[in-house]
């Protein structure tokens, strides 16, 4: 007998917690037709080289907004249609590789880059939350998935912020499989979740900006001191007794992919009488600058270049060398005018 009483209390107890759940009745939300794809195509430049190092983060990296790719739900609601309640959201990552950064997941898409998401919810909230995220309301009390409201608009998950993370220095550009990064759940009631209402997947790739720098940074260079009658009569030719100046230029480059050439030519402001030749402030003198394929004119995007590139010298940077000469020339033939002459010239690295 009093083993009796001991099963009957069981069973009353499961019913009252039974018709207790029955009794609020809401529930889960379902998208209309199946989880509904955000698919965002991300083709973006780190701008800055010195970001391309294992451990770096750049917050706020790329953003998506498909506004206007909505989508419909329909929730458990009660019948009872006075009755109101909040929408609540959890937004997760199917990814399983994650990399943790005080206290921010970062998810691995390919073995250099990770990314961490936040998701704007949208309905009274208009705010964006750090994937992951569980029960946040969107702000708004109403009867929105529930049975005659199929038709209303669901704009949850299709806007958010992608931060970046380096996992390894990579060279040129590293291509983003496509990839389920974001998984986005609506309730009426929280904590009960059924399947994902959204899933935003991303794809592209990301391409680390090109850059070249001297090593010895300013290139100073002493022509030398002439007699006004070395120029003379000598028009578009060195001096008499001119010493011709070479130097080797090495640049530190970094992101440069193999295969890619890498050329260097000369900017500055050219002698008026000889447009081969930098000014050096005078009329009839100017200064030429000279590769292994000729003179390198002023200013003339053809006229290039081509250095040597190294195999990297650690996990981003090549070595580009090249050997150049200078000297000065008259540009008239006539006598130059006594005095210091001085010219700038800016050496420009373009690589293909």
């Amino acid at each position: 007998m009093f083993k009796k009483r001991i099963v009957i209390a069981g069973v009353l107890g499961a019913g009252l917690f039974s018709a207790q759940a029955l009794a609020d009745g809401w529930g889960p939300c379902e998208t209309i037709g199946g989880t509904h794809s955000f698919n965002v195509f991300l083709e973006k430049d780190l701008n800055d080289p010195s970001q391309n190092r294992a451990g770096t983060t750049v917050t706020d990296f790329a953003d998506w907004n498909l506004g206007g790719n909505y989508y419909h739900a329909t929730c458990q609601c009660p019948d009872d249609t006075s009755q109101t309640a909040y929408t609540y959201f959890k937004a997760v990552s199917p990814i399983r590789d994650v990399i943790d950064v005080s206290g921010i997941q970062y998810y691995k898409v390919n073995d250099n880059i990770a990314f961490a998401a936040q998701v704007r919810l949208a309905g009274g909230v208009g705010k964006y939350f750090q994937v992951p995220f569980n029960d946040i309301s969107n702000g708004a009390r109403d009867r929105g998935g529930c049975k005659g409201n199929e038709s209303a608009n669901w704009g949850s998950g299709s806007v958010g912020k992608l931060s970046l993370y380096i996992v390894r220095p990579f060279v040129g550009e590293t291509d983003i499989p496509n990839t389920q990064l974001v998984d986005v759940y609506a309730t009426m009631s929280a904590g009960s979740y059924s399947q994902p209402v959204t899933s935003v997947y991303i794809s592209g790739r990301v391409t680390v900006s090109q850059s070249c720098a001297l090593d010895s940074g300013n290139l100073e260079i002493d022509l030398g001191e002439y007699a006004s009658s070395d120029f003379k009569d000598r028009k578009g030719a060195k001096p008499d007794g001119v010493t011709v100046y070479t130097k080797e230029l090495q640049f530190k480059c970094a992101n440069v992919s193999d295969g890619i050439k890498v050329f260097l030519r000369i900017e500055g402001k050219a002698n008026d009488n000889d447009p081969n030749a930098i000014d050096v402030g005078s009329p009839d003198v100017g200064v030429i600058v000279e590769s292994a394929q000729g003179i390198l004119i002023p200013n003339d995007a053809s006229s290039m270049q081509e250095m040597a590139v190294s195999p990297l010298v650690d996990d981003i940077h090549r070595v580009a060398k090249t050997k150049i000469s200078a000297y000065p020339i008259s540009t008239t033939g006539a006598l130059p005018a006594g005095g210091n002459y001085e010219g700038v010239a800016t050496l420009r690295v373009e690589v293909e």
